[in-house]
């Protein structure tokens, strides 16, 4: 553990515990950073290198959660990729979204938003600070179109069984979006053994990014849906 601290500065001064908030950044982004910029002196417009490093990016976070590169776009934020997410889907016989009390502040609004399309938002309240897999059972219907599970909740830290509740919202027909931006870098994701239809995470945490840089996986499958 003391080989990885010399990637750290912040940690030549500091006891750091808020990754879970912002991660510290490592000497490697300061060089990335650094490449950039000069990039921008030099080339004005470097388009077909900025392009490169997308998709090598996205290639490296399909790596991570068990997708194909063509499953991954980038957005600036999760808030942008729910956005761009939720406003390409259909609300006709299945209108209900069902989200939980424990979503991250922001996801909420942007469901809710939905509602001028036709989208119906149905909240699960917490038990103790933890959503039971029978909530889910209970509360799932067929008008619903998808269901949001966070995978750890920012709030406490409670970690989800993914796999269970796959099985719950697949067996009622419905689709499941999974925000993984407090678990990823720390937890294994897997879409495929999860069968997780719609993802998104962020680098600002544990993935050890800065902010401004986002992802959304959607299941090849239904991206023609969209």
């Amino acid at each position: 553990m003391e080989s990885y601290r010399k990637y750290f500065p912040v940690l030549e001064n500091h006891v750091y515990l808020a990754a879970c908030s912002h991660s510290p950044l490592w000497d490697g982004i300061e060089r990335s950073m650094e490449k950039y910029r000069n990039d921008l002196y030099e080339f004005g417009n470097p388009w077909d290198l900025l392009v490169e490093q997308i998709e090598y990016s996205k290639g490296l976070f399909a790596s991570l959660i068990g997708a194909k590169k063509n499953e991954v776009a980038i957005h600036y934020s999760v808030s942008s990729a729910l956005t761009a997410l939720l406003s390409g889907m259909k609300y006709e016989d299945r209108n209900e979204i069902l989200v939980s009390d424990m979503e991250y502040p922001t996801t909420n609004f942007i469901f809710l938003a939905q509602e001028r399309l036709g989208a119906r938002t149905r909240t699960i309240k917490n038990k103790n600070h933890k959503i039971e897999l029978e909530q889910y059972e209970k509360n799932i219907s067929d008008k619903t179109k998808m269901v949001s599970a966070i995978h750890v909740a920012s709030m406490n830290g409670f970690k989800q069984n993914i796999r269970e509740i796959s099985k719950i919202v697949h067996n009622s027909g419905s689709l499941l979006y999974v925000d993984v931006y407090q678990s990823l870098g720390t937890t294994p994701v897997d879409v495929r053994r999860d069968e997780i239809d719609f993802l998104s995470s962020g680098t600002l945490k544990w993935l050890l990014g800065v902010p401004g840089v986002a992802y959304l996986y959607v299941k090849e499958d239904l991206i023609q849906n969209l």
